[in-house]
C-alpha cells in the first residue's frame, strides 16, 4: 500500500520489510521515534478486519515523533501478507501464533533486557490484544494495552442474521474457506471525507472468510463472559477507547468488559463523544480528543 496518496503528510518514514513465518511472509511496517527524541517505550499495533497499515499513518507518525517506536504487521489473511486466494485465510490458532511470534521477533530488539511492550489494536485487532492479557504465552512482557473499538460485540445495524448467527457454527466446519462480503458501510467507518475517499478508493470489497469470521465473532462473545475475563492478567493496565457513534462494533460491548474486569485492575473506558469506527482516521477534532486520551494513558503507564 502506498502512503503517497493518504490524506495526511508524515513527517517521519516508516521502515518496511517481510518476516516469513508458519507459511507465511509478513508485511511488516516499523515507525522508529528520531534521534533526537526522548525514547518512550516501543508499541506493538494489531490491526482490524481487512486493514493495512497506510490507515495508521497519521497516529503512527505522530506517537513516533513524541518517542515511542511501533511495530506494525499486516495479520495473515490481509494486506501484503496474504493475496488472492489467501485473502481472508486465518483462524483463532494462527492468530494468537503469529502475535506470538511477532512478540519473539520484537524482543529481539528491545533497547533494555528487561522493557515492556505497550500493546494496541483496533476493532478485530482490539479484541486479540483484550483476549491477549487472559491467555497470551507472552503477556508478561506487555506492559499495557491499548484498545480501539474492540470487536467484542457488533452493533446491531451491523449484526449478521439471526439465522446466520445460529448456522454459523456448522458454515465453520463445513465451510471453513467460504467466502464472505462483510458489507461493512464505509459511512460506519469514519465521518472524515478525505478517509472515507481514500478508503472507497482502496478497499472497495472487504472480505474474509468463514472460520475468519467466527473465530472472531466468538473471541468477543468471550470477552462478555466473567467466567473468563476473570484470568485477565490484573497486572496489566487497560484503556479502552470507543466512540459513541459507532455502528459497527457496539459501545456497549465495551463498558460490558470493562466492568467484569476485577476491580483491582487499572482500567478506563473512554467514549468518544461523536466518534465513529475507526477513530484513528476521523475529523480533526474526534482524533486529537482520542490522541490525547491514548498519549496521556501511554505517559502514565
Amino acid at each position: 500500500m502506498s502512503y503517497l496518496d493518504v490524506p495526511y503528510d508524515p513527517i517521519g518514514k516508516p521502515v518496511e520489510s517481510f518476516i516469513s513465518f508458519n507459511k507465511a511472509n509478513f508485511k511488516t511496517v516499523t515507525w522508529n521515534a528520531p534521534e533526537n527524541v526522548k525514547y518512550r517505550g516501543r508499541i506493538i499495533y494489531v490491526h482490524g478486519f481487512a486493514e493495512h497499515s497506510s490507515l495508521y499513518t497519521e497516529i503512527f507518525d505522530k506517537l513516533s515523533q513524541l518517542g515511542y517506536d511501533i511495530f506494525f504487521f499486516d495479520q495473515r489473511g490481509a494486506g501484503e501478507t496474504s493475496r488472492g486466494s489467501d485473502v481472508g485465510n486465518t483462524d483463532e490458532k494462527h492468530t494468537f501464533q503469529d502475535l506470538d511470534f511477532m512478540i519473539e521477533h520484537n524482543l529481539k530488539l528491545r533497547r533494555k533486557d528487561d522493557e515492556k511492550f505497550y500493546l494496541m489494536g483496533h476493532s478485530m485487532g482490539g479484541g486479540i490484544v483484550l483476549n491477549y492479557a487472559v491467555k497470551g504465552k507472552y503477556k508478561r512482557y506487555i506492559k499495557t494495552i491499548i484498545a480501539s473499538a474492540p470487536l467484542i460485540e457488533l452493533h446491531p445495524d451491523t449484526k449478521p442474521s439471526r439465522l446466520l448467527w445460529f448456522f454459523s457454527p456448522a458454515i465453520r466446519v463445513l465451510a471453513p474457506n467460504f467466502v464472505i462480503d462483510s458489507q461493512l458501510r464505509y459511512d460506519f467507518i469514519t465521518s472524515n471525507t478525505k478517509w472515507k475517499n481514500y478508503l472507497m478508493s482502496h478497499d472497495k470489497k472487504l472480505i474474509g472468510r468463514a472460520k475468519q469470521f467466527y473465530d472472531m465473532f466468538t473471541r468477543g462473545e468471550a470477552l462478555t463472559k466473567q467466567s473468563y475475563v476473570k484470568s485477565f492478567d490484573k497486572d496489566i493496565p487497560v484503556l479502552i477507547v470507543h466512540g459513541t457513534d459507532d455502528r459497527i462494533n457496539d459501545l456497549r460491548g465495551s463498558k460490558k468488559f470493562i466492568n467484569l474486569l476485577d476491580s483491582s485492575v487499572d482500567k478506563k473506558l473512554e467514549p468518544i463523544e461523536g466518534g465513529k469506527h475507526s477513530l484513528f482516521i476521523e475529523r480533526e477534532e474526534i482524533f486529537n480528543n482520542v490522541f490525547s486520551k491514548v498519549t496521556e494513558f501511554l505517559a502514565s503507564h
